[in-house]
């Protein structure tokens, strides 16, 4: 199946509050999501015209430079104060809490409201990766989910697994879009193996009762 991926914008003129600029800290690396990314510039120059140093990344899943992604799950080895997420909601900024030490500022054009994000959430499911690992190695039989999605299709990457872990027995689970419920008619299974988004593993484990362990847990790359 061929398929278009057209970006939809924000029409309106999104301008940071000066409250915002006067709080941040000097140095910063500068994100949002497509809807708002053809007004990172302009937010850039704002910012600069304040005293700050912004820098911008491509996120190897990305197209743009700027341009976050819920699944832009990477770590940042950059010499900045902090991140500063435009945009509405906290899915997409979340990814730069998990593997980074750096401050993620959030700002929300549709609401005005803006803040320091909170690790809490992001902590309890760190942990709860760690319990996951545990129980995957004492587990015998394991169920590992792929999905057919464009850009999310880690198929090659699953099936290396029966040759890193000989000792396990592995069930293969093919979904388009994950059906949580249908995963409890393989009750014979101990954990799984998350090769889809990867953050199934970290936002949507209270939808599982066994642990769901990202593959990248186990050093493959995402």
């Amino acid at each position: 199946m061929r398929l278009q991926f057209i970006p939809v914008r924000y029409k309106k003129e999104v301008a940071l509050p000066a409250a915002l600029v006067a709080k941040l800290p000097e140095r910063i690396i500068l994100f949002t999501t497509i809807q708002y990314h053809d007004q990172l510039d302009a937010w850039k120059k704002t910012l600069e015209s304040a005293g700050k140093e912004v820098r911008t990344f491509k996120p190897k899943h990305s197209v743009l430079e700027g341009h976050l992604l819920g699944c832009g799950i990477e770590h940042w080895d950059v010499d900045a104060d902090c991140f500063l997420f435009v945009g509405d909601g906290v899915f997409h900024p979340k990814a730069l809490v998990i593997r980074n030490d750096l401050p993620v500022w959030r700002y929300d054009p549709k609401s005005g409201e803006f803040e320091v994000m909170s690790d809490k959430d992001i902590e309890l499911a760190k942990k709860k990766q760690k319990g996951a690992l545990t129980r995957f190695y004492a587990s015998k039989k394991v169920g590992v989910l792929v999905t057919t999605k464009y850009g999310q299709q880690r198929l090659q990457m699953a099936l290396k697994l029966r040759e890193q872990f000989p000792d396990k027995e592995f069930t293969f689970l093919l979904f388009d879009t994950l059906d949580y419920d249908s995963l409890e008619d393989f009750p014979f299974l101990e954990c799984f193996v998350n090769t889809m988004c990867p953050r199934i593993g970290l936002d949507d484990t209270n939808k599982l009762t066994k642990p769901v362990l990202d593959i990248g847990e186990l050093g493959e790359e995402w």
